[in-house]
């Protein structure tokens, strides 16, 4: 069992990043139960950028939207694409 995560000090959340997404000012207090990062990919690269093999390629499509895709038989495992990302997009599968 992984050890638990301790609670981030209302303190020491820097709110820069959200002032300008929202265009609304931050406070904390408000924005304690909901989720910092909406679970969607923001398109950031960094788990291609990461990925040593080059397992994980970025598609897009005609209507503009796009998606990131492994490939199997280049990716080792290593699970530094789940850990780098900001969005915790990237979820592991034990091998059977």
């Amino acid at each position: 069992m992984p050890a638990p995560k301790p609670v981030v000090p209302y303190e020491k959340i820097k709110t820069a990043y959200y002032d300008v997404c929202t265009g609304e000012p931050f406070t904390p207090k408000s924005e304690a139960n909901r989720c910092m990062s909406c679970g969607a990919c923001r398109d950031c690269h960094m788990c291609e950028a990461t990925c040593y093999y080059g397992a994980i390629s970025r598609k897009e499509y005609k209507d503009g939207s796009y998606e990131y895709l492994v490939d199997e038989n280049l990716c080792i495992g290593c699970s530094f694409c789940a850990g780098i990302c900001p969005c915790g997009v990237w979820e592991m599968a034990e091998n059977n």
